[in-house]
């Protein structure tokens, strides 16, 4: 039931390729150079989370490990193991996992949906009630909290078997919060809320994607809304998600920034043409947006539905670029005054049209942007801190607020390489500078690029250059 995916003769090169493959089972020794089996482990989860890991051990190290973290290893396998041995031990482990995947899946009818709930999420009106009516109707649906807290609205993409997945997101959230789904749209609606803030939000959506992602046998997108204190801002940030999930073209977890949660407003779902508009703005390819729009009807109606389309266009841009840009923009296109503008039909639907295709590619540009920003800061706490010995990607995604998984995956999306392989590489570069000036020893070199063990440093500047430190030295010097 397994296929192996890659393989590695240490725990360093362990660790690269768990970030770059992302395997579901990981088995390890336990003694081995460098990073020993249980640090692999713990630094394995802070990448991914849900991995399962078995350990090969002898007898002297068995009971020692078993007790460290005997919560979070899957199985233990005592050494010498036959292939018999280590077969039926693979197929055990199996059936566990499958056990555990098939517990979070859907177990029937859900029963009445949380009415109150779903209202407190949509219905704009909220906005205006008192906090403590909002508290009197989540307490109804069974939030449980005490103040001070905050919530959190998540929005995961589910298209016809939303129903069924809002089960396993609300099994997989109340492993770690308080929370209540609605189904609305394709989509499952979830609040959380937390009274000791969202520190473990990162591992809840890396195991909610990974979970739902699995159930659904497709890509699944989940869009993250700020963090919020007051239930008024409940309509507010289920929009945030929506938007957020929508403006994602790829499968993935992608957190609301600010200049998303400026959408404060969106088009009325109840005029399909605008809502379905929107959806081809935010998540939809250039042509199938064209191929929408081209679809507009000749004659006076189609002239009442480009305007709609305008104005929608516009409403969107709006919030996301300011009145002052989004007026240029309608300018280039000729659009400043479109109710008063002296356009034949044909030229104001045509222009109509190149206006909503700008559109679409500003989002699009600010999305890219927007993690673009998030990965340049990455990069630039790797330039600035790589002589730190506790850099690690755990580390730069908490202060960046994000979760490992999801900084891993978009440094590797921006960069072509893993965060792991980018540190490791301005590290060597670091000590290929420090080697050619001749004047530390090689102890000295690795303490400062971020390495208390020289044996491990020597390893990893081989790995990387084919040379020992000692050699390169050498070869510069004779340069």
């Amino acid at each position: 039931g397994f296929r192996l995916v890659g393989r590695a003769g240490n725990g360093l090169d362990a660790l690269q390729l768990v970030e770059q493959l992302q395997p579901d089972l990981l088995l390890t020794d336990i003694q081995m150079p460098f990073i020993t089996g249980t640090a692999l482990a713990r630094q394995v989860r802070e990448l991914q989370p849900l991995i399962q890991i078995a350990f090969l051990s002898g007898y002297d190290d068995f009971e020692y490990a078993q007790s460290a973290i005997d919560s979070q290893v899957i199985a233990y396998l005592l050494k010498p193991v036959s292939m018999a041995e280590l077969t039926a031990a693979l197929r055990e482990i199996h059936g566990k996992m499958a056990a555990r995947f098939n517990a979070l899946k859907p177990s029937g009818d859900r029963g009445s949906l949380p009415l109150a709930v779903a209202s407190l999420l949509l219905d704009s009106s909220n906005e205006q009630l008192p906090e403590k009516e909002l508290q009197r109707t989540v307490a109804d649906c069974g939030l449980v909290f005490t103040e001070p807290c905050e919530f959190c609205v998540l929005a995961t993409q589910a298209g016809e078997l939303a129903q069924d997945a809002a089960q396993t997101v609300d099994k997989v959230l109340r492993k770690y919060y308080s929370c209540c789904s609605v189904v609305s749209g394709g989509r499952v609606l979830s609040l959380a809320v937390s009274e000791d803030g969202f520190a473990r939000l990162g591992a809840a959506l890396d195991e909610l994607y990974y979970i739902v992602k699995r159930l659904l046998n497709e890509q699944c997108v989940i869009g993250v809304s700020r963090r919020f204190r007051q239930l008024c801002r409940c309509p507010a940030a289920c929009r945030e998600a929506v938007d957020t999930q929508r403006l994602a073209q790829e499968g993935g977890i992608y957190h609301s920034t600010r200049q998303q949660a400026s959408l404060e407003e969106r088009l009325d779902d109840e005029k399909e043409a605008n809502a379905r508009l929107l959806t081809l703005l935010y998540g939809s390819s250039r042509e199938a947006l064209t191929a929408y729009l081209d679809q507009m009807p000749s004659g006076p109606g189609g002239d009442m539905i480009a305007m709609q389309l305008l104005l929608a266009a516009r409403n969107t841009i709006s919030r996301s670029l300011g009145d002052s840009q989004t007026a240029l923009l309608q300018q280039r296109f000729g659009l400043s005054d479109p109710l008063s503008a002296a356009l034949d039909r044909e030229s104001f639907r045509g222009r109509v049209r190149d206006f909503c295709l700008a559109v679409r590619e500003q989002l699009s540009e600010n999305r890219r942007e927007g993690v673009s920003a998030l990965c340049d800061q990455a990069l630039q706490m790797i330039e600035q801190q790589y002589m730190d010995e506790s850099m690690s990607l755990s580390a730069v995604s908490e202060r960046l607020h994000v979760s490992p998984n999801y900084l891993s995956a978009n440094m590797k999306k921006y960069t072509g390489d893993t965060f792991i392989n980018l540190l490791i590489k301005r590290r060597m570069e670091a000590a290929r500078a420090l080697l050619r000036s001749g004047g530390m020893k090689v102890a000295e070199v690795a303490t400062r690029c971020g390495y208390t063990d020289q044996h491990y440093f020597s390893y990893c500047f081989k790995k990387y250059y084919g040379v020992s430190p000692a050699r390169m030295r050498q070869k510069e010097g004779k340069a």
